[in-house]
């Protein structure tokens, strides 16, 4: 994943471009102080998406119907507690019962990216 994001960054970084979001669920420093280290940015923000764990379990069971659903459906609980402690959020933005274009309109507000 890392080798590709250094490749995507720089071909990206080489036409102009200023601003990268990544999508990733970052658990530890380690894995943020990486991707910072990859992504030629002077600023980087890191936001945290929040639902109930039913709504990110529903959105799993619809997402993954494969063999490994029930593992990755288990993991959601998990992965919410290991991000809860790793605490690597700058903010969060709520992403339940909310519209694609309100979240990341609140994203982007909060990043500093858009005004108003």
């Amino acid at each position: 994943m890392y080798d590709n994001l250094r490749s995507v960054c720089g071909n990206y970084a080489a036409l102009g471009v200023e601003r990268f979001l990544v999508a990733r669920a970052l658990e530890n420093g380690a894995q943020l102080r990486l991707c910072r280290d990859i992504i030629p940015a002077v600023h980087t923000a890191v936001c945290r998406l929040s639902a109930t764990i039913g709504a990110m379990e529903r959105r799993v069971e619809r997402r993954d119907a494969g063999v490994s659903q029930r593992a990755l459906v288990a993991r959601v609980a998990e992965l919410n507690a290991v991000l809860d402690r790793a605490r690597l959020e700058d903010f969060v933005v709520v992403n339940e019962n909310r519209s694609l274009t309100e979240v990341a309109l609140e994203m982007l507000r909060k990043a500093g990216w858009i005004t108003g």
